[in-house]
């Protein structure tokens, strides 16, 4: 018969194989941030190739762009550090909503269908809505955690839509900020019923 100490031994090692490792969190924001300002950039530029922007649209609206992309970068930081203030995003947020929809004004009338905006907005947050999914599952789960990680995500739609949408204040409100709101909830909900993968703080 084996030795019983040489038995636990072996299953312990064999266990603390099969656990699963947390990425750092200085690993994961550079990923988080980076999938949500490169897609915003993304974006951008689509627009700007396809004629939806120019130069002055780009200098009327540069304050607005400036703050989301930096909103994309706090975000990030503070829905995964350790000691950070996830509070700060979800309270800025809903002020740079308020300003998107403020600034519009009237705006342009537009052919396209405005639910056209909604999904275009969604659809580009869904890369860093997944990769900030991913880096959720390696730590431990808040929801503030979430939301700031959800509002993060969802910078992109609403970069896109400063830059190829022209409308008024109540397309803005309805379609630009619903749809990041919607990326914001969808970011809490599914989140908190995914496993975790480890319990890293």
């Amino acid at each position: 018969m084996s030795d019983p100490v040489a038995r636990a031994r072996a299953a312990a090692l064999a266990e603390l194989r099969a656990a699963p490792v947390a990425t750092p969190w200085r690993r994961q924001v550079p990923r988080v941030v980076g999938a949500s300002v490169g897609v915003c950039l993304l974006a951008g530029a689509g627009a700007i190739i396809a004629g939806l922007s120019d130069g002055a649209s780009l200098a009327e609206r540069g304050p607005a762009l400036v703050s989301l992309l930096a909103l994309a970068v706090v975000a990030g930081q503070a829905s995964l550090a350790p000691r950070a203030r996830p509070w700060i995003v979800i309270v800025t947020a809903p002020l740079l909503m308020a300003l998107l929809v403020l600034e519009r004004g009237a705006g342009l009338p537009s052919t396209t269908p405005a639910w056209v905006c909604s999904v275009s907005h969604v659809g580009v947050g869904v890369l860093p809505l997944v990769v900030g999914l991913w880096a959720l599952r390696q730590s431990a789960w808040t929801w503030p955690r979430a939301l700031a990680t959800g509002l993060g995500a969802g910078t992109t739609g609403a970069f896109l839509g400063e830059l190829a949408c022209h409308q008024g204040a109540l397309h803005v409100l309805v379609h630009h900020v619903g749809a990041w709101v919607f990326v914001s909830v969808a970011c809490v909900v599914i989140s908190r019923g995914l496993r975790p993968r480890t319990f890293a703080p």
